[in-house]
């Protein structure tokens, strides 16, 4: 029989709202939400005085914990599997790119055997950050790591990865843009605009060709202008694209975070970390793509100031969008997990607490810090281990 743990008298995000409710799981998935359910036999985990929610999915992620995504060595993606659930984290994309074609081949087969590993937060499959960025605005990445799209190559990288490239960014403004948005949808990825100086207009083509989502909306892009609103109008406007945006709070103002907000609502905005490997570690110097950085607060630079990514970790992020952006946990979980997991390809089974879903499911305190964190049904992050009782011995 599949082991069953029951989550008791938690405040739980369901889809229409709040709710203090039990929540039973069995094996991997989520079998029952109501009130008072019966144990039968199954693990207790007393959730009285915490918020329930689905777990996090973070789809712009480098790694974290001291794991690099840019590294094929062994086991990178199943440690920080290990690592993130401490953060609320239960699935993700592996965010990486080579520094060569040949390079991005061997990174994505070294990797791809680790893809849908179990025993924590689970890699959902991989976002290909590049090679297929405009050098204008290729933000902290070497500009020998960068080409003009070609269906062909794509198509090189989708066969390593077995088919597991489920979002790839790229600037849709280059020559083959257009025609790397059909492939990349052909695919089953998701074609994401990103490190762009494409106008309103070439983003707008941009999206007619297949463009679903914008990566890390008003970093690396061409800037609004009163005269020429740039992918930043473009997607803002158009109601059928998703805008991911870094939420740590010096990648984007508070500010520009509330507008966004204000413009894409609850159900376009997605919160991603961008974190590196010295996310959520002491190190304070690691390096991107051959340069040094340095960690600034919440954020890391190369020496001439550029941002490369944040280091503030998910439940930060999630902490924060509740702040900046005035709105409730429940609402936060859709920015923080229920639209990472849309975006991800899998909203029939992530990012919500519903029958049949998968029991990935995140558990908060009062102060929003993550109290325990079930993978699949399986508690594998506990602060406060004293919540819990075995099922009895049958």
């Amino acid at each position: 029989m599949p082991r069953r743990l029951l989550i008791r008298n938690g405040i739980a995000a369901l889809p229409h709202g709040p709710s203090r409710c039990d929540i039973l799981c069995e094996g991997p998935r989520i079998v029952a939400i109501g009130g008072e359910l019966e144990d039968g036999v199954a693990d207790v985990f007393d959730a009285s005085g915490l918020t329930v929610g689905p777990g996090l999915v973070d789809v712009h992620v480098h790694g974290g914990g001291g794991f690099s995504f840019f590294s094929s060595e062994p086991g990178a993606i199943r440690g920080y599997s290990e690592w993130v659930p401490a953060r609320g984290v239960t699935s993700f994309l592996v965010s990486t790119v080579g520094p060569s074609a040949d390079g991005t081949e061997q990174l994505l087969r070294a990797l791809t055997p680790d893809i849908g590993c179990r025993g924590g937060a689970e890699p959902l499959g991989f976002h290909l950050e590049g090679p297929f960025l405009n050098p204008g605005r290729r933000g902290a990445f070497h500009p020998d790591m960068l080409r003009e799209p070609t269906r062909e190559e794509f198509w090189r990288y989708q066969e390593s990865a077995g088919g597991l490239i489920r979002q790839v960014t790229f600037a849709p403004e280059l020559h083959g843009g257009r025609e790397l948005a059909a492939a990349i949808t052909t695919s089953g990825a998701l074609a994401a605009m990103g490190h762009t100086d494409a106008t309103a207009e070439e983003a707008r083509r941009g999206f007619e060709a297949g463009v679903r989502h914008v990566t890390h909306l008003f970093n690396a892009m061409r800037p609004l202008h009163q005269r020429e609103g740039g992918p930043l109008a473009a997607a803002l406007l158009d109601r059928a694209i998703t805008c991911e945006l870094i939420c740590d709070g010096t990648h984007v103002a508070p500010d520009i975070l509330r507008l966004a907000y204000r413009l894409l609502g609850p159900n376009r905005f997605v919160t991603v970390t961008d974190n590196l490997q010295i996310a959520g570690t002491h190190s304070l110097a690691s390096e991107f793509a051959g340069f040094p950085v340095e960690v600034d607060g919440l954020a890391a630079r190369k020496a001439d100031g550029t941002i490369v990514g944040s280091v503030a970790t998910m439940d930060q992020h999630f902490r924060t969008v509740v702040d900046v952006l005035d709105i409730d946990p429940w609402t936060a979980f859709r920015l923080c997990a229920t639209n990472g997991a849309r975006v991800a390809g899998a909203q029939d089974r992530k990012g919500s607490l519903q029958h049949g879903f998968d029991a990935d499911i995140v558990l908060l305190n009062s102060d929003l810090a993550v109290v325990a964190t079930v993978c699949r049904g399986e508690v594998v992050y506990c602060a406060e281990p004293g919540r819990t009782v075995a099922a009895a011995a049958g």
